[in-house]
């Protein structure tokens, strides 16, 4: 009697096991079919975001904001000073190595602008802050989209179920 029970609970055990791979393996077949299609809308907005920053005044607004942001920066810190001058002389090492065409320095150079934007980003969360911070990035990004859109007018629905698709992936990251 208790064998039985025994082999019961084995198999109900079991089965709820097996249930529950199933579902955990539907449930990853439907992150990796998520996450295929916002990547690449992704690249698809990407390549529309590239061919707006050819546009004057997409460039004008994209500078004006970069400046204000750069010194919001370093009003708030001489180390975000320094990290700044940094991440702007990495930058032209990088661009110097990609006409060399040495991959194995832009890789190393990568590396170094991304530890020092990493080291940039509490100065950044305080200098989006800033009203005027604010104010700039809203006219830059209403200027970036519209041309965007002027350029594929799919653009506005893609952010949308961009939006819609990172909304449902990090619901399913935070449930497993």
């Amino acid at each position: 009697m208790i064998y039985q029970h025994t082999i019961r609970g084995f198999v109900v055990a079991l089965l709820i096991f097996s249930a529950g791979l199933l579902s955990a393996q539907t449930d990853e077949e439907e992150f990796q079919q998520l996450y295929q299609e916002y990547m690449q809308i992704n690249q698809r907005l990407q390549q529309v975001q590239q061919q707006a920053f050819q546009d004057a005044v997409v460039a004008e607004h994209a500078e004006e904001y970069s400046s204000l942001v750069d010194a919001k920066l370093r009003e708030i810190d001489t180390r975000a000073e320094e990290l700044i001058d940094r991440r702007e002389n990495t930058i032209d090492e990088i661009e110097a190595a990609q006409e060399e065409g040495d991959f194995e320095v832009i890789q190393e150079l990568q590396q170094v602008y991304e530890q020092v934007t990493q080291e940039l980003q509490p100065f950044m969360q305080q200098a989006m802050e800033d009203p005027a911070v604010q104010e700039m990035r809203t006219e830059f990004e209403e200027v970036l989209i519209a041309k965007m859109q002027e350029i594929d007018p799919e653009a506005g629905p893609l952010f949308d179920r961009m939006a819609e698709l990172e909304e449902k992936l990090n619901r399913m990251m935070q449930q497993q």
